[in-house]
């Protein structure tokens, strides 16, 4: 694959990852708010009125892993980008997208594990606490898996923007010669 179509396939499917991480975040934050809403709830010896909790953690647990799944491949497709990336001034902005879509990735992840712990500490029941750490341990997973993604993402931005020693494009002193035609 080119670079610049591929560059162009990779920051659209690291903006759906984002837009993606943004609506688990979504999900999450349900989940945490009913957990602080059932912990105030015991806290006051009060009944409890939401019975679906336990069957809505355990879906989102089961949804997380399949979106895992989609996330353990993002580090994959950016190496095999890296390995692609050559010198090429059409490709700087595209591979700078990718970048910021890549740290936007990254950032999401570090933001939805500590909403996923916040979650667990409310939670009181035993049973739906240990729902609560496994989903908290897979979106660690998942973070630590794109943390290298800025990274990664910055040395395809090296590759496209720095020309290679000895090349025309490499010495501003000297004329670049005319194409052939």
């Amino acid at each position: 694959m080119d670079l610049v179509p591929g560059l162009k396939q990779l920051e659209g499917q690291l903006a759906l990852t984002a837009d993606r991480v943004a609506a688990v975040k979504g999900k999450l934050d349900d989940l945490l708010f009913r957990a602080m809403k059932i912990s105030n709830a015991a806290k006051n010896k009060m009944k409890d009125n939401d019975t679906m909790y336990g069957y809505d953690l355990q879906n989102f647990r089961r949804d997380l892993r399949a979106f895992g799944m989609d996330i353990a491949a993002l580090p994959g497709l950016l190496a095999s980008m890296e390995r692609q990336a050559a010198y090429d001034p059409a490709a700087a902005k595209l591979a700078m997208d990718v970048m910021r879509v890549a740290s936007r990735v990254a950032n999401a992840l570090k933001a939805l594990h500590d909403m996923a712990l916040l979650a667990h500490q409310h939670i009181r029941a035993a049973d739906h606490k240990i729902l609560a750490w496994y989903v908290a341990q897979e979106i660690e997973e998942m973070g630590q898996k794109c943390m290298g993604l800025p990274a990664t993402a910055n040395k395809i931005v090296i590759l496209c923007t720095t020309p290679l020693a000895g090349s025309p494009a490499a010495e501003p002193g000297k004329p670049t010669p005319p194409a052939a035609g």
